[in-house]
């Protein structure tokens, strides 16, 4: 028996609109969850407007996973994931990869030579980075696992779509 396609995804920037489903998805997570409250809207809003980017990845009009990357901490010439998250539900369908390339690349297109993230230690997002070749560099005050990934001696921005 064949397992059904998933619907299709469209990979889209995140926007103040996408607040609700933000939430949805990442109050829905079972690993590094986030006690309620402790961050709200307008430190989103700030994350993807103005001091970093997100996108997110839309099924049946909802978002279902989200990433947000920002420039603004780590030292000169860093950047950091901030938030990479999808829906239970809709996990293990490549929505995860797609989100962290995207980021990734947005992150090495603006000319910065090291990337940064802290995660929980025995998490599926651990062993998710550490397959994409990130280094673990230490470990933060809370416990959380810190990586770092050094840009590739080879990156090339991707080129932008004609359509």
């Amino acid at each position: 028996m064949t397992k059904p396609k998933p619907p299709s995804a469209l990979l889209r920037p995140l926007q103040r609109g996408d607040l609700a489903d933000i939430w949805h998805v990442r109050y829905a997570v079972r690993e590094n969850t986030l006690t309620p409250g402790r961050i709200g809207d307008a430190e989103v809003i700030e994350r993807i407007e103005a001091t970093g980017r997100g996108w997110g990845v839309e099924v049946d009009g909802r978002i279902i996973g989200f990433a947000i990357a920002c420039t603004d901490s780590g030292g000169p010439n860093s950047g950091r994931i901030w938030a990479l998250f999808v829906h239970p539900d809709h996990a293990d369908q490549g929505h995860g990869a797609r989100l962290h390339d995207a980021m990734v690349d947005h992150l090495w297109a603006q000319g910065l030579q090291r990337l940064w993230l802290n995660t929980m230690p025995g998490s599926r997002a651990e062993t998710f980075y550490r397959l994409r070749g990130w280094l673990q560099s230490g470990r933060s005050a809370d416990g959380e696992i810190r990586f770092e990934l050094p840009r590739p001696a080879d990156f090339k921005p991707p080129t932008p779509s004609t359509s």
